[in-house]
């Protein structure tokens, strides 16, 4: 009765498990879907352009004209490559920034900048038309947050310079990230997407904690299931208060930087309490430690930052030093305890190292030694949450082996036959279906799907292209070289037509060294186009042999028909009669001194 419990729990478990590899799946393709779409939308964005222009800086504040404004004219400007940071800043906290932003035909122009060391103030024509944070009379500010800023610019924009006035007591001063301008509209729109797209990684690692704690829980691992649910929403917290759509939940930058200061200050302790559970460590000294000193950085910034002038961001340099120190302590210190759990032990090690390496990849950009590159630290602290549901899924693997019988010898036999008898029925069906030499699809497997594409374009209404080209002169090549060159050649005429191919083309060695490809959706323009670039590639493909290149060329046959004409016949007669064409004009091609393309574009379909 008690194992029949244990079985049902388990069963129930699986569903839960099941239910949720779905959800995460669902997630990971959004994530992907709205990472394409946003690539797609910033290549193919026609208003939003970069500012590459040429930026000018001066150290130190400027002077005062007796009208109020600042004497921008009378000083010496520097030019620099970048407005991120200046190497010959000593003790300067203001830095003045100058560039004449590209002209463009926008209407409502903005300047989109990432983020800002510390506070700004943007000027134009004497006026300030912007400003984030207050610089008080004496040069002096305070810090409010990490924000991108979003920065409306008068019509006029382009026929004078903008100014920025930067106050910074951080080790970095100066515009940082993507700098951009163009509508108001496009902007933020690709804010929206890039913040989406976090947000879905926000939900995958809230999620799979979320699980994971309940699993935990269920097992009866009390304390590795808390600490885990404690750790992965802390992670999650974090990821949401660095996404750029926090800002627009709740405008509250500074708040929103004390969360993924502090969240980020509490990883390494958090770390060390769900390691700990994880080893049953009965005397975690390792993970205590590290543990307390992390608790100390963290109660020590927060007191100094409450009582004193202490700004909290300063803490973030001396804390991505202890961070290595700390986490690399964790790693060193158990990796005995790693090895010998086995595969959960790895599993520990991985999520340990994944996380490390994330973290790692943003503060080395952070600090200005790499750039930034993509979502990679999201997908660090993704990978960490999933070895921990992993390593739960490998308990259960191993518990239900403990619960379950031996299967029967015969049913084993039975199963290996059965998966045999598939892989040789999956390999005759390829077989059936590709030429043996070159894995292109055969000549009767090229028929019925031709058959079946033709079809299709009648139906949508598409047109359709065919090429059909032959090698020019082979038999000298397997005459003087033999067969088996012969053979090298023809594979390589096949990895040759594959690369320049789109997908979903049909490509078939129709027999011999004769080649067709068969181009859905494709007019006659863009089917002229990528056949003569197949043709350049077959003419500049070489096959060396005992140090000697051998060269080939081909003769085409292009045969296009328009869209109009496709449903008027059945898809055998439009395939015969395009092939039959193909044929005539390639031979065609061949009488006119060969590595030639001759084109017909049919008219009708009629025999």
């Amino acid at each position: 009765m008690r194992v029949q419990k244990r079985v049902r729990a388990y069963v129930h478990l699986n569903e839960i498990i099941l239910n949720t590899w779905r959800v995460l799946q669902f997630l990971f393709v959004s994530v992907l879907l709205i990472e394409s779409s946003y690539a797609a939308t910033d290549s193919q964005s026609l208003n939003n352009q970069p500012v590459d222009s040429a930026w000018y800086y001066h150290l130190g504040d400027l002077n005062i004209a007796h009208d109020g404004s600042w004497q921008t004219e009378e000083v010496i400007w520097y030019k620099t490559e970048s407005p991120e940071t200046f190497s010959d800043r000593s003790t300067e906290k203001i830095v003045w920034i100058k560039t004449d932003l590209p002209s463009g035909d926008w209407r409502d122009p903005y300047l989109f900048i990432s983020s800002v060391d510390l506070t700004l103030q943007v000027f134009f024509k004497g006026k300030m038309i912007y400003y984030f944070g207050e610089i008080d009379k004496d040069g002096n500010s305070q810090f409010e947050g990490w924000p991108w800023h979003a920065i409306p610019l008068p019509k006029d924009y382009d026929a004078e310079s903008l100014y920025f006035r930067v106050y910074s007591d951080y080790p970095f001063i100066g515009l940082a990230g993507d700098i951009q301008i163009g509508n108001r509209f496009e902007l933020l729109e690709q804010i929206y997407q890039g913040g989406a797209a976090g947000l879905l990684f926000v939900l995958m690692v809230l999620i799979i904690g979320v699980i994971s704690t309940a699993i935990g829980l269920i097992k009866k691992d009390r304390k590795a299931a808390i600490s885990t649910g404690v750790l992965s929403f802390n992670l999650s917290l974090m990821m949401f208060a660095e996404n750029e759509l926090s800002q627009v939940a709740y405008y509250d930058p500074l708040f929103w930087r004390y969360i993924a200061a502090f969240t980020y200050f509490l990883i390494p302790a958090l770390l060390a309490i769900v390691i700990s559970a994880w080893v049953k460590d009965k005397s975690p000294f390792v993970a205590r430690s590290v543990r307390n000193v992390s608790f100390i950085f963290f109660f020590g910034v927060a007191g100094l930052s409450y009582f004193s002038d202490f700004n909290f961001v300063n803490a973030y340099p001396p804390f991505d030093v202890l961070f290595i120190l700390l986490v690399t302590t964790l790693l060193f210190g158990y990796v005995d305890k790693f090895r010998v759990l086995g595969v959960p032990g790895i599993l520990m090690a991985c999520g340990v190292v994944a996380l490390f390496g994330s973290l790692l990849i943003d503060m080395l950009n952070a600090h200005g030694f790499i750039s930034w590159i993509g979502h990679v630290g999201q997908w660090g602290l993704i990978l960490f949450t999933l070895a921990s549901f992993l390593i739960y899924l490998v308990q259960d693997w191993h518990q239900q082996i403990d619960l379950s019988e031996l299967t029967d010898k015969l049913e084993t036999k039975v199963m290996k036959r059965t998966e045999q008898l598939q892989a040789s029925e999956e390999k005759l069906k390829c077989l059936a279906r590709e030429d043996y030499l070159t894995k292109l699809l055969n000549r009767r497997a090229f028929t019925e799907m031709a058959k079946d594409v033709i079809a299709q374009a009648g139906i949508e209404q598409k047109p359709l292209s065919l090429v059909l080209f032959d090698l020019d002169l082979f038999k000298r090549v397997n005459d003087q070289y033999g067969h088996r060159v012969g053979d090298l050649v023809l594979k390589a005429i096949a990895d040759v037509i594959r690369q320049t191919c789109r997908e979903g083309e049909l490509i078939c060695r129709f027999g011999g060294e004769e080649f067709v490809v068969l181009l859905p959706a494709t007019n006659a323009t863009f089917a002229q186009t990528l056949v003569k670039r197949l043709r350049s590639s077959i003419s500049e493909m070489e096959v060396i042999e005992n140090g000697e290149p051998i060269k080939v060329t081909a003769s085409f046959g292009l045969i296009s028909l328009s869209e109009n004409l496709i449903s008027h016949r059945s898809p055998e007669a439009i395939l015969e009669r395009l092939l039959a064409e193909a044929d005539k004009i390639m031979y065609e091609a061949k009488e006119a001194g060969r590595d030639e393309i001759k084109f017909l574009e049919l008219r009708d379909v009629v025999a």
